[in-house]
């Protein structure tokens, strides 16, 4: 079985204790997936030519936020191979619902594993506003059959 995790830097044990419940681990080819998601440089650039600011399509900035969301996402990974040892991994950008239907496609994977949100958007846990916009795209585009890992709700 083919299992490919979308991580997001929030949800790596919550997939793993998932996974643990589902298949063995002799059972399981295991893909870690990290997309790092460009929307906010398209933002940018938008706000910039709205105030009719020349383009800067790279720079010394620019260098070093990439230089910072590379250096993420490998930590992301490094973190997801410390809980799920020899599993394959890898890094994409662009946009994360996109990224991750056309990789699964691509991998051939026989399951996905997504978590609804991150804890850190603020949305309810509960209802139909708890499923985040790349969850709600990759259940309803996957190619596979999508294991959806709720967090478990925290009282303050």
């Amino acid at each position: 079985m083919r299992v490919l995790c979308c991580l997001d830097g929030t949800n790596i044990e919550h997939i793993t204790r998932a996974l643990s419940t589902l298949v063995t681990a002799d059972e399981r080819i295991i893909g870690l997936l990290y997309v790092t998601d460009l929307g906010p440089h398209h933002e940018i650039e938008r706000k910039r030519e709205w105030l009719l600011r020349p383009r800067h399509p790279s720079g010394p900035l620019q260098e070093k936020i990439q230089q910072a969301e590379v250096a993420a996402a490998q930590d992301i990974l490094q973190e997801g191979l410390f809980y799920l040892p020899g599993s394959q991994t890898l890094s994409r950008e662009g946009n994360p619902e996109r990224e991750i239907i056309q990789y699964a496609s691509e991998w051939d994977a026989d399951l996905l594993v997504i978590c609804p949100r991150s804890p850190a958007s603020g949305g309810p846990a509960l209802g139909p506003k708890s499923v985040g916009h790349v969850a709600r795209f990759v259940l309803d585009h996957a190619p596979c059959p999508v294991l959806l890992v709720r967090l478990p709700i925290i009282d303050a």
